[in-house]
């Protein structure tokens, strides 16, 4: 387990990590993969993490959450650095300057018209870069960002019997299903595309029906993706979307138009399909797929997308920002780098 060491003692790296999406007793859907990283970083690597969740349903909180960065610029040094997760989390974690600050951009926050202009404003200015494809590496303007797509919690996600999660969620045993695991009224996922392809299908004699699950807890997501037929994803633009990923290590066969790394992710996968955002051919690509009416061989997935692989690469660029804890708020010191020595 690798330490820092400072005056000759080891001392295990601060975090405090920022973000305004985390699973709650409320909400056991907001985004868990940045839990999942965050008990990665605690188990994998002996990082001390603490999180401040920044809760977005009240945009009161912001300002809360600003005022205590904020005085992190003024009290005795707590963390070794800062690490937060989307643009606007960023943004306020940037109001301290005492410690390095790691941004992890998810994709809209780099990618969309509106607040990709803040994404991409912030990049500029931050000790590190987080971002989910090489995309996303592009468009943020740095060169030195980091592409560290989340990790699957394997624990949560894996194989069982279709017959039984269909049970567990009381669905018809002989139905063929598709799942869309995102909010249809989210317009950047394009659930209008998916219906006129199951309309398409419907006209061909194919006959699926649509299962639309978010903001579940992990059990019935995974009980979902073992229950349905195969995914799809038809959205205008991802980044490393995790459903993909948590499907792979499902078993569950995944057709999805180019967007973010899918292609990458897909690549040499047989039973996966990538297809345009086109209702012709997505119905085309799904009809193979239910022709195959194959599982995938999930065990090879889930060794590749692990969730201590990807927390293991984060903390590298922990170690390589703060590498000794010395000369963080100094800029006098020969290791303080240009971002903060020269005020940026």
């Amino acid at each position: 387990m690798d330490e820092l060491i400072s005056d000759g003692h080891p001392v295990p790296l601060s975090v405090l990590l920022v973000t305004n999406t985390f699973p709650t007793a409320d909400e056991p859907g907001a985004t868990p993969c940045v839990r999942d990283q965050v008990d990665a970083l605690r188990a994998a690597c002996g990082v001390q993490v603490d999180v401040l969740h920044i809760d977005r349903r009240r945009k009161s909180n912001y300002l809360w959450a600003a005022l205590r960065l904020l005085r992190m610029n003024l009290g005795q040094r707590r963390y070794d650095l800062v690490h937060a997760h989307y643009g606007h989390s960023g943004f306020v974690a940037w109001l301290q300057r005492r410690v390095p600050l790691v941004v992890t951009f998810h994709g809209c926050d780099l990618l969309s018209p509106r607040e990709g202009a803040l994404g991409r404003w912030l990049a500029r200015r931050v000790a590190g870069v987080i971002v989910m494809s090489e995309q996303m590496k592009r468009v943020s303007g740095r060169s030195d960002a980091e592409v560290i797509p989340f990790g699957v919690d394997t624990g949560s996600f894996y194989p069982v019997a279709k017959a039984a999660a269909r049970s567990r969620l009381g669905l018809a045993q002989d139905q063929r299903y598709v799942l869309f695991p995102y909010d249809p009224q989210r317009p950047v996922k394009r659930f209008d595309v998916l219906t006129a392809t199951v309309e398409r299908l419907a006209a061909q004699g194919e006959p699926v029906e649509i299962l639309t699950v978010h903001g579940q807890s992990r059990e019935r997501m995974r009980d979902f993706m073992n229950a349905a037929d195969l995914m799809v994803l038809t959205s205008d633009r991802e980044g490393s979307p995790m459903a993909v990923r948590e499907a792979l290590v499902c078993g569950l066969p995944v057709v999805s138009v180019d967007v973010g790394d899918v292609a990458e992710l897909l690549h040499g996968v047989d039973g996966c399909a990538l297809a345009r955002q086109d209702p012709a051919d997505l119905a085309r690509q799904i009809r193979l797929v239910l022709a195959r009416d194959q599982r995938l061989p999930a065990v090879v997935h889930a060794r590749r997308l692990d969730a201590a692989a990807a927390a293991r690469q984060v903390h590298a660029l922990y170690r390589r920002l703060a590498p000794a804890g010395r000369w963080i708020g100094n800029p006098s010191h020969p290791e303080c780098p240009d971002w903060l020595g020269k005020g940026r």
